[in-house]
């Protein structure tokens, strides 16, 4: 496995380093698309993964946004809620919708979980991708996620992970490429999450 030198964020927690390393390799799919929409872009650190023309940020930080937009000049950016981003938006649809470290996040209420899934699915483009993450809060919508996402998508890929994903150490990378090679690793105690890549929007 090759890594990007300035693509691959790393992190003193096993699983989120895992999560980082599959969002290296899963982003690829943005190579050549026009529209990339960021769900809760937060500080914008996942903008370089993006490989389309277009980046739109979304979060509910007004102040955050106008700091993210002079660093990065060009960027389009709405202030919203995912749930209420696409009244913003208008037409405007992504040929890639990313939405990782936010649905878990303690400031984001667990109710609105299904809702903000709702929503990026109709923020995706027809034929286009959706990936994100949940966490253990949200884990007792999973089966209703997994039953819309199945009716709004053509293909579902699911992993669930999680381990090691209280401890820090600097041999993060390590056990992260280890869960990586060896699915049986990601499930060793920790807390349950669950990666999602959906692809072909209907």
């Amino acid at each position: 496995m090759r890594l990007l030198p300035g693509k691959l964020r790393l992190s003193l927690k096993p699983s989120k380093q895992l999560l980082w390393l599959w969002l290296w390799r899963e982003m690829r799919v943005s190579r050549g698309k026009a529209v990339g929409i960021d769900a809760g872009c937060g500080l914008m650190q996942n903008r370089m993964l993006f490989e389309t023309e277009e980046y739109v940020g979304i979060d509910v930080d007004a102040e955050r946004l106008a700091s993210n937009e002079k660093r990065f000049p060009g960027v389009h950016t709405v202030c919203a809620e995912i749930e209420k981003a696409t009244n913003s938006l208008g037409s405007l649809k992504g040929d890639v919708v990313l939405c990782v470290q936010v649905m878990h996040n303690r400031q984001f209420a667990t109710d609105r979980t299904m809702p903000t899934i709702a929503a990026m699915c109709t923020l995706v483009r027809p034929g286009g991708t959706l990936i994100f993450n949940l966490g253990k809060c949200n884990m007792p919508f999973e089966a209703a996620a997994d039953a819309l996402l199945a009716e709004k998508f053509a293909s579902v890929k699911k992993r669930p992970y999680g381990a090691f994903s209280t401890n820090q150490t600097f041999l993060s990378p390590i056990l992260a490429v280890l869960m990586y090679l060896l699915p049986p690793m990601r499930l060793l105690g920790g807390e349950r999450k669950v990666f999602y890549v959906c692809h072909g929007a209907r």
